[in-house]
């Protein structure tokens, strides 16, 4: 774990207290995060956050800072792996409102930590035992205009999180109100059937990945076409393939889904073309 954190831009020792319970983001949720990869002392996919970064606080009349770009963004990020000695790690960027008041703020100015995790190589690596995933029947992922985003209220993932543990499964697909599958707890969700890569269609809730992009976007060298639909469990259960995608694991392959198996080839050849590309090798 890391023994320092950054808070509103000065770095501090996590054993320091800097949470007020008048924090916004946690009397009323009202913040989101941004999950991110430290590999060999760089940002993979910088821009691609950072874009989600200037959604969400536009959607949600945040204000950045003068002095927040994407450079120093990244740059805080670079950083704050070192000062931890970490040359490759997880990074957690949290952002909430600043300032007093109940529903109505007294203001809308951005106030920022980021922490970071250790991890063991710079490259993704491809998980050797598939994951078995079910489909979550606890509750549903309602579609909203914040959906895409990855705000404080993460209860339906954590509600997931506890299905899929309860259940002795590794993951769970989290469904929509019509039952289509919108994402799993903390990836996106991708499918092989032939030559076509599928995923859920944003409009069901799902959030918008930035390897989900990724993905989509490299599924041409791959020789692969590209398809984003309302998912059925029908779907998951006919695929060829199966597997889940973030910016801090990579792709992960699904092995089972109930009675049902999968193969691992596409998973495989993506994450060898992506830490190629990238040049995430070590």
């Amino acid at each position: 774990m890391s023994t320092v954190q950054l808070v509103n831009g000065k770095f501090l020792l996590t054993s320091d207290g800097v949470l007020r319970t008048d924090n916004r983001g946690f009397c009323y949720g009202d913040g989101f995060f941004e999950s991110m990869r430290v590999s060999k002392g760089n940002v993979p996919f910088l821009r691609g956050h950072w874009k989600r970064l200037l959604r969400v606080t536009t959607f949600l009349r945040m204000e950045l800072p003068s002095s927040f770009t994407e450079q120093m963004f990244g740059a805080y990020a670079m950083e704050l792996a070192m000062r931890n000695g970490f040359e490759n790690a997880r990074i957690r960027f949290q952002g909430y409102r600043m300032g007093a008041g109940r529903y109505s703020p007294e203001n809308n100015m951005l106030g920022w930590s980021m922490i970071c995790q250790p991890l063991e190589s710079s490259e993704y690596q491809l998980n050797k035992t598939g994951l078995n995933v079910g489909f979550c029947t606890s509750h549903t992922i309602n579609p909203a205009p914040q959906s895409s985003f990855k705000t404080s209220n993460s209860l339906p993932y954590v509600m997931g999180g506890i299905f899929a543990s309860e259940n002795g499964f590794d993951d769970c697909f989290l469904l929509d109100v019509r039952g289509n599958v919108a994402e799993a707890t903390g990836s996106n969700v991708f499918l092989l059937k032939g030559n076509k890569l599928i995923t859920p269609d944003l409009s069901n809730g799902g959030v918008a990945g930035v390897m989900r992009t990724v993905v989509l976007r490299e599924a041409t060298d791959l020789g692969l076409t590209t398809s984003q639909i309302k998912m059925r469990k029908e779907d998951v259960l006919e695929a060829d393939e199966c597997f889940l995608t973030n910016a801090t694991r990579g792709i992960q392959w699904v092995g089972a889904v109930e009675k049902k198996r999968y193969f691992k080839r596409c998973s495989s050849r993506f994450t060898d073309h992506i830490n190629r590309k990238f040049d995430l090798l070590s």
